[in-house]
């Protein structure tokens, strides 16, 4: 009888300074109690893409490759560009090897070695390359690396780290060279969305900002999304909804609220869904450049004002933020108005 437990998972791959998104099955019983595994190819090869929209046209193409046959390849059919993205955990980053040897032989390094090594060793299994079998599975060094008893503290524990890096040191590069012969890099990868050197509120499309009012020092998000299914154009958004603004007095409640909250404009964004799996709170914190005080018009703080009063659909005369200075009088009472749209949170 098939594993109930077959599943197909989104994985991502750096190789040579490319990274790109493809499918892997774990290991799975068929019918007659044979175990598989497979990655998407095309017979010959891994197919890997650029972005998860890409890998999603080609899955909708219906064109036929090594997991059609899956039997969870139903789901993966029904799946959207948001399901198709890889969880932090399924990045395999073959370039990132080299540094992580040459750190402190701490468990995050370790855990991100082996998960590397080990899916180094499922591909040379399925693309059948008995060299790269040979060079993962037969030095003492990667099979301790993936074995879950293996210890680098102390001090038998650090020789067996030393040689780890020697072995890398010697062995790698034929390791990443080998891996990459069996993908098929499908796209182009010199805009890849996963780029490593965004960050995260940029891969996102937001940023966390905060408002300073005579009486109240309040944060939220800000971001760009489409005006409409159809077109191009895009339009200032916040989180809330129904003509209003969530706010919070603090990080932690912001932070909370982005992870969780599914009723807000911002959900939106494509890569919203990233957030949910920021554990720091800190990363919501507004950066410096992101502080609005409203307590005199300055440039910027004309601009956010002009955002909320659209946003919240205030029926406010925004005619007097177009001259070359505004009054201070009018300034204050508009400011007042646009507060009315606020929601606290927390």
């Amino acid at each position: 009888m098939t594993s109930a437990n077959a599943s197909i998972v989104p994985i991502l791959l750096t190789v040579n300074d490319r990274t790109g998104v493809t499918l892997y099955a774990p290991p799975w019983e068929d019918a007659d109690g044979e175990e598989w595994q497979g990655f998407l190819g095309d017979g010959a090869k891994i197919l890997v893409y650029p972005s998860t929209n890409e890998l999603a046209a080609f899955i909708a193409s219906g064109e036929e490759n090594d997991l059609s046959d899956h039997p969870g390849y139903g789901l993966v059919l029904k799946a959207t560009p948001d399901d198709l993205r890889p969880s932090p955990d399924d990045h395999y980053d073959l370039d990132a090897v080299y540094e992580w040897a040459g750190d402190e032989p701490d468990p995050v390094h370790v855990s991100s070695l082996a998960n590397v090594v080990d899916m180094v060793g499922r591909i040379a299994d399925c693309c059948d390359d008995g060299a790269l079998r040979r060079l993962v599975e037969g030095t003492p060094a990667y099979a301790e690396l993936v074995d879950e008893e293996i210890s680098y503290q102390g001090r038998d524990g650090r020789k067996r780290w030393n040689e780890l890096g020697d072995t890398i040191a010697d062995s790698w590069e034929r390791a990443i060279n080998r891996v990459d012969s069996w993908l098929s890099w499908q796209g182009d990868f010199t805009t890849s969305e996963f780029d490593e050197d965004e960050s995260l509120w940029e891969r996102v499309g937001a940023q966390p900002i905060r408002i300073v009012l005579p009486d109240a020092d309040l944060v939220t998000v800000r971001g760009e999304v489409l005006a409409d299914v159809n077109g191009d154009d895009t339009e200032t958004a916040f989180i809330g909804g129904d003509d209003t603004v969530a706010v919070f007095t603090e990080v932690a409640d912001l932070a909370r609220y982005c992870r969780t909250a599914k009723e807000h404009e911002l959900i939106k964004l494509e890569w919203w869904s990233l957030l949910a799996d920021e554990e720091d709170d800190d990363a919501f914190a507004p950066g410096e450049d992101a502080v609005f005080d409203l307590g005199k018009p300055t440039p910027g703080g004309i601009e956010l004002v002009r955002q909320l009063a659209e946003f919240c659909g205030l029926e406010a005369d925004l005619d007097i933020l177009d001259g070359p200075s505004v009054d201070r009088q009018d300034w204050r009472d508009l400011v007042t108005e646009v507060r009315t749209c606020f929601r606290p949170e927390g």
